[in-house]
């Protein structure tokens, strides 16, 4: 492992092949699982920031918190702009701040995602600021491309990324969409580590991409991202509407 970014370059065992193209499903998702946790414990035991914010469920712990303690004022400040991009699109009372940004012909379908990079302040405890909406979409089958809104912290990872697609909400409804939508990025970093989340946890819908790739191309991991899917200890306690996933089936 490169102790600089806890990249695994190599692997001493016999239980599957090195090349990714000769594993089977399974295979690759064992791999995964390992070098997902052991960048996540480098970091936790470690003075070596090894992993990206999509397996620090500590730090989505926090920012989950946060929105819950936000006042109506500041959850304006720093979220109302992400309720309008996802919003905005079923309601056309509601501006988008960012209509589609992809360029005529750039992309292969109308899939967007929007994400919101979240900063905590220093000690952990409150929402520091958070990025302008950047948009995601697909330039060909397994290419993703990101087209960035500004960031207050352009070289600093976030503590935790939004990722979702449009969603028909009431904006009564958005603190209580947000909360949940964080829980399932800790459900998924739980799983992206091979850890059954706590139980406040084992819910369903919509989480982190990094997990809900693995869910969708790969039989052997169940469908944690679908609010409909029937997987033992798992439950929806709500069902946003969560756009439409359809376009990425033939993609992954």
């Amino acid at each position: 492992m490169h102790k600089s970014n806890g990249e695994i370059y190599a692997h001493e065992q016999d239980g599957y092949p090195d090349d990714p193209d000769r594993r089977t499903s399974d295979g690759n998702e064992m791999v995964d699982q390992a070098r997902d946790y052991a960048k996540w414990y480098v970091a936790q035991n470690t003075e070596y920031d090894t992993a990206p914010w999509y397996l620090r469920s500590d730090r989505i712990e926090r920012v989950k918190g946060a929105v819950t303690d936000l006042s109506e004022d500041d959850l304006n400040r720093y979220f109302d702009h992400y309720y309008r991009q996802l919003a905005g699109a079923y309601d056309a009372t509601i501006a988008q701040p960012r209509p589609d940004p992809v360029p005529p012909g750039a992309a292969m379908n109308e899939y967007r995602e929007h994400k919101l990079d979240v900063y905590l302040t220093d000690d952990g405890t409150d929402i520091d600021a958070t990025s302008d909406v950047h948009v995601m979409y697909y330039a060909a089958v397994n290419d993703d491309r990101l087209v960035r809104g500004d960031d207050p912290y352009p070289d600093q990872k976030p503590d935790t990324r939004l990722e979702h697609v449009v969603i028909d909400i009431d904006r009564d409804q958005f603190r209580e969409f947000l909360t949940y939508h964080l829980r399932c990025q800790i459900r998924d970093s739980y799983l992206a580590r091979g850890v059954n989340p706590p139980d406040e946890y084992r819910v369903l819908g919509p989480g982190t991409d990094h997990m809900m790739v693995r869910c969708m191309n790969r039989d052997a991991v169940p469908s944690y991202h679908d609010y409909n899917a029937n997987i033992s200890g798992f439950r929806a306690e709500d069902t946003f509407n969560a756009g439409l996933f359809a376009p990425l089936l033939n993609l992954l």
